[in-house]
Parts: C-alpha cells; structure tokens; sequence
C-alpha cells in the first residue's frame, strides 16, 4: 500500500515533472545566420537549432529567406546542388540574371529541412550590378533575416506550444509556385484531402537569430559621367584593332605570295 504522503509526493513529482517538460517546449529555435564578407558571389550559411521535444520527429521546416531586386541566384547552380542532395529547396524555375537592380524584382527562397538539433544549409546568391549614377559610386544592399515556418503531422502538433507560433489563429499554405507562403483561407470549394491537409497546415515560428555581422554588401556603381569617354574610347580602340588587323592580314598575304612566286621560279629554273 502506498501511504498518502507518497502518493502527494508522486503528484507533486509528476507536476513538477509536467512543469519542466512544457518550460522545455517554450525554447525558440535558433537560426544563426552568416555571410561571406566580400565579393558579387557569395553564400549565405545558416546554423538551424531546435529543441531536444521536436528534433527527430516527423515534422519539416522551412527557412523562407526573402531576397532584395538587387540580389538573385542561379537556377542551375541550384538545380545541380539539389541532384547532388547539397541542398532542399523551393525557388523560382527562371530567374534573369541579366537585369539590373533598377528593373529587378524581389522574390524568396524556401530552405527545406527536418528539425534536429544542429543543421547547416547553405545559399549561394549572387549580387546584380546597378544602373550608373553621377552621386554615388557604391550601394548598400540589406538582406533581411529568414521566417522560419513549421509543419507537423496531427500526432505531433501538441508539441508546437503557442507560444513557439508567432500567430497562433493562422495557418498557412506552402504556394511552391511562387515559393512563398499564404495565408490559409478555407472555402467550400477547397476538396479536404490530406495532400491540402498538409500543404496548409504550417505554421510561422518565433525565432531567436544570431548574426556575426549584418547581413550588409556594399556594391560598386559605375559613374554616369564616364559613359561617353568609355564609349568613345571603346569605338575607337575597336576601330583601330580592326584596322590593325586588316593591314596585318594585308601584309601576311603579301608575303606569302611573294614565298610562292619564289618557289615557282625556283622550279622553273631546276626544269
């Protein structure tokens, strides 16, 4: 028999116990986030830490890291680190790596993972060059820390605490299309089928970020004001190289025939 004083003893163990696991749940991933410090091509590398309650189990996230006009990557690049299983990710399927910043548009990329207790995922982006101006000679370009969105079966959604949720009252729908999240709207029309059950059923997650350093890149900016020198100086310098080598293509043809003639008479004489 167990007397009553161990059975409040057992209690107060258990509530205790309880206590500690769901101050436990409270703990906020960590994304740590760094970036190369020099150079148009550059990689962004991200530290993701979750708690001991969710690492390991059948849940997946999804670093959604919006990318400023300025910045854009390479569709192969990505394409390849994907065959390669260096990377998970959703991004756009064309991105012109042509256009200047001025007429660039922003867009995001999705980072797709399993909780654990230390993952690394890395980024490669590329920095686009800006129209010249005659005020400035560099550009700041920021980029802005990741959201961090969640998704676990039924089973498990007791673990996501709603105080983890930055907006507990809202689901969200993964649009992979346009590799972003939106808000999740349920109508009458929208079939319950468990492939939407677990397209719409992620949810934003509070975040602790840790960066070295701002996630800063200072861009040259060519001068407006040396446009027509540059012009001028390339349709000459073209002009001159192709005149250059039209002389010398005149004057090698000159001396082969002259060799050629040489021989002839040379044969003509040993006949």
């Amino acid at each position: 028999m167990i007397s009553k004083r161990n059975w409040k003893s057992a209690i107060g163990v258990i509530a205790l116990l309880a206590s500690a696991a769901h101050s436990y749940l409270l703990q906020q991933p960590i994304v740590h986030v760094e970036m190369e410090k020099a150079g148009m091509h550059r990689t962004l590398t991200y530290r993701v830490q979750f708690d001991f309650p969710l690492a390991g189990k059948d849940c997946d996230y999804m670093l959604l890291q919006p990318l400023p006009a300025a910045v854009y990557i390479s569709t192969d690049e990505l394409d390849d680190l994907q065959r390669l299983k260096r990377l998970s990710a959703v991004y756009p399927k064309f991105v012109n790596i042509e256009e200047p910043t001025e007429r660039a548009q922003p867009f995001s990329v999705l980072l797709r993972g399993v909780p654990k207790l230390m993952e690394i995922v890395t980024l490669p982006i590329h920095f686009r060059y800006h129209a010249p101006s005659d005020k400035r000679s560099t550009s700041m370009v920021a980029i802005a820390t990741p959201e961090l969105y969640l998704n676990c079966p039924i089973a498990d959604s007791e673990l996501v605490d709603n105080e983890l949720v930055a907006r507990p009252d809202k689901l969200y729908c993964l649009n992979a299309h346009k590799s972003r999240f939106d808000e999740n709207i349920v109508t009458d029309t929208e079939p319950t089928t468990l492939h939407n059950l677990e397209r719409c059923n992620w949810k934003q997650i509070h975040v602790e970020y840790q960066l070295r350093a701002p996630l800063r890149a200072e861009i040259p900016v060519g001068n407006t004001n040396a446009y027509a020198p540059v012009l001028y100086g390339t349709i000459i310098l073209t002009w001159t190289m192709a005149i250059w080598t039209m002389l010398r293509t005149l004057s090698s043809s000159r001396r082969i025939n002259q060799r050629l003639n040489e021989q002839r008479q040379l044969q003509r004489k040993v006949k």
